[in-house]
């Protein structure tokens, strides 16, 4: 192989096979049931902690998005919430720890925001985390 054909692979082959591997948007999905009847507690946590955390997060291109479901619970899925967050591909997720960190430091370094000095264990449970990886979508 010539060097010219080597060059041609390293340049144009090789880049464009690593960003499709990490073209696919990653989700993570955490569903959460609410304890004790405390939903104003915990979407008061949500909102004041999580939703900051993720706001800035989008802004600083850490995160693509992120969403909160209120769900019905029944017999099979016995939860009230799921969390969402995007990730733009398999990069931004893997530094996503890191991100969070750095972020909720900044806004709270002295705990999250609380109301009723109810501490997250008393008004909800995180039932199961899930990750997901976007094969195709409507989003624009």
């Amino acid at each position: 192989m010539n060097m010219n054909k080597f060059l041609f692979l390293i340049l144009v082959i090789i880049p464009s096979i690593s960003s499709a591997q990490n073209s696919n948007s990653i989700s993570t999905l955490d569903f959460v049931q609410i304890k004790n009847d405390r939903r104003i507690e915990t979407l008061f946590f949500y909102e004041n902690n999580w939703k900051v955390y993720r706001e800035i997060a989008v802004e600083r291109g850490f995160i693509k998005s992120y969403r909160l479901l209120a769900t019905t619970k029944n017999t099979t899925a016995n939860f009230d919430f799921i969390l969402i967050t995007e990730y733009r591909d398999s990069l931004q997720f893997k530094a996503s720890e890191y991100n969070f960190q750095k972020i909720i430091k900044e806004v709270r370094p002295s705990g999250p925001k609380l109301l009723n000095d109810l501490k997250p264990n008393d008004f909800r449970e995180n039932l199961f985390f899930k990750q997901a990886e976007t094969l195709f979508s409507g989003d624009r």
